[in-house]
């Protein structure tokens, strides 16, 4: 008996809360004669709009509203200073309203729906802005935030698909999370230098956005904050920025290029994942990392410049970079992680550099232009797969002196039967006794007259000059993305370039020297100068 009586009171408190939800203290029409519903706030000395609503459960107000800066009632005369919490809130048909200087608060969700207001003037006056105060006003085309505030509040215009102006004044330090997401028809929008912080997701789906200036001052790019901005095709950033978080720029369709600063230090897990159009990417040496699956379906990448300060190429990195021809990898790089340039169909070599200790699982999986690798000393690690479907891969250069047990899946049978290995002096006999590398069928030693006359096999001088100065080779009339390598005559490799334009520049630490120089499967003896 108990239970039910408590069961009773609660749906009785529950019943008095919906009641109170609806309910206004005094109703008085306007000059035009529209009925206005009002609360008493502050000891009842001033009035607060609230709403009354209809049968269907949609609020009453309707047309044009004319707010009036003081209302008399009983013999009592008190200011409006106040639009209360949803106070327009699924006024469908509302198309106007006129706020008095009398107002100084306008509350949560105060106009959300109102899906026939085309614009809308905040008066001066007001110095508190509730959250989610315009969100999905489907025909709001123009709005002001005004002078005095410091914020522009959560979701303040988000889901506002007509949105094409916004006037923010120079007091704005702040814009919150979600503020403009999904303002479908914004074009550009001017952020004040006073703007120190956007939070995450703020312009998110801004699919009509195609340049932004972040002002100096702002430190961090937070996640989400241009994600799906499918027509942005420039962005400044400024020196302030240190840090570009999690997919900030996901699906921004049409970036072709981005400059980072040299203030950045991290860069967020997919923080330009599908950006389509990128074409190439610099990374100054003050980034120390960047996240797992950073530039992850890149389809336009070609050319990736990492910072000096990296030591790790993340998870899934540059996987789906199709277009990607070249990459330089500095040689503070110490691990190459799992799938960091699978599916990369149009890179034709990699050099690792010396210092890398692991070469993570289908680290090169499905790099099917793929013809040459060199695998340094200092590596201690190979995971499965890793250059799996690698069906051109022709030459393999391996530095590790003391060869480690790999999966017998690292290569494909293909690379075993058909790819010559090229090992240390003196290793052969190690390479094959140790599992999965004894089952290349061609292992030969560098420096050997064996590895020299295959470096130089078909030779041909045609059409290929060769011009040098200070270490420097520059090679002309070759077809471009064609990789040129530079040998010594013992078989080292010294350097190597992909060319562009017909033209590979080749930088050495040999002076007065005779090298080997060759220009895809063909070669020439060149003497450096």
């Amino acid at each position: 008996m108990k239970t039910k009586k408590l069961i009773l009171l609660f749906c009785l408190l529950c019943s008095m809360a919906v009641n109170n939800a609806f309910a206004y203290d005094i109703a008085v029409k306007n000059a035009d004669g529209v009925t206005i519903y009002y609360n008493y706030i502050n000891d009842g000395t001033e009035l607060e709009v609230t709403y009354q609503k209809e049968n269907d459960g949609l609020n009453s107000y309707s047309g044009s509203v004319v707010i009036p800066q003081e209302v008399t009632y009983d013999n009592k005369t008190l200011k409006v200073t106040s639009l209360g919490r949803e106070a327009f809130r699924y006024c469908i048909e509302l198309t106007s309203v006129t706020i008095p200087n009398s107002v100084t608060n306008i509350g949560f969700q105060c106009f959300r729906d109102c899906l026939k207001l085309p614009s809308i003037t905040i008066p001066n006056s007001v110095t508190s802005l509730g959250e989610w105060v315009f969100l999905s006003c489907l025909s709001l085309t123009s709005a002001n935030i005004p002078e005095g505030m410091t914020s522009i509040p959560k979701h303040t215009f988000s889901n506002c698909g007509s949105l094409t102006s916004v006037t923010i004044p120079n007091s704005v330090t702040t814009l919150e999370t979600y503020a403009f997401s999904s303002c479908h028809s914004l074009p550009s929008i001017t952020i004040p230098n006073s703007v120190k912080s956007i939070e995450p997701s703020c312009f998110l789906g801004c699919s009509n956005l195609t340049s932004f200036t972040i002002p100096d001052g702002v430190t961090s790019i937070e996640d989400y904050v241009f994600s799906e901005c499918i027509s942005l095709t420039s962005i400044t950033i400024p020196n302030s920025v240190t840090s570009i978080g999690y997919l900030s720029f996901a699906g921004c369709d049409n970036l072709t290029s981005i400059a980072i600063p040299n203030s950045v230090k991290t860069i967020g897990e997919r923080a330009f994942d599908s950006c389509e159009k990128l074409t190439s990417i610099t990374l100054p040496n003050s980034v120390t990392s960047i996240g797992s699956s950073c530039f992850y379906n890149c389809t336009s990448l070609t050319s990736v410049t990492l910072s000096n300060s990296m030591t790790t190429i993340p998870y899934m990195c540059f996987e789906g970079c199709s277009s990607l021809t070249s990459i330089t990898i500095p040689n503070s790089v110490k691990s190459i992680e799992g799938y960091a340039f699978s599916w990369c169909t149009s890179l034709p070599s990699i050099d690792i550099p010396n210092g890398v200790t692991s070469i993570g699982g289908q680290a090169f999986q499905c790099c099917t232009s793929l013809t040459s690798v060199t695998i340094p000393n200092s590596v201690t690690s190979i995971g499965i797969y890793a250059f799996e479907e690698c069906g051109k891969l022709k030459t393999v250069i391996s530095r590790i002196t003391d060869p480690f047990v790999i999966n017998v899946n690292t290569f494909l049978d293909k690379t075993y039967s058909t790819a010559t290995l090229y090992v240390p002096k003196g290793t052969v006999a190690k390479y094959k006794d140790t599992e999965s590398w004894k089952r290349f069928k061609n292992i030969v030693e560098e420096g050997t007259s064996t590895g020299i006359d295959e470096i130089a096999a078909q030779a041909n001088e045609d059409a290929v000059t060769v011009k040098t100065e200070g270490g420097q080779l520059t090679v002309a009339g070759v077809a471009d993305n064609t990789v040129v390598s530079v040998y010594a005559l013992d078989g080292a490799r010294i350097g190597s370039a992909i060319s562009r334009n017909g033209i590979a520049v080749v930088n050495t630490n040999v002076a007065n020297s005779t090298v080997i120089v060759r220009v895809g499967n063909k070669s020439m003896t060149v003497l450096v100068r």
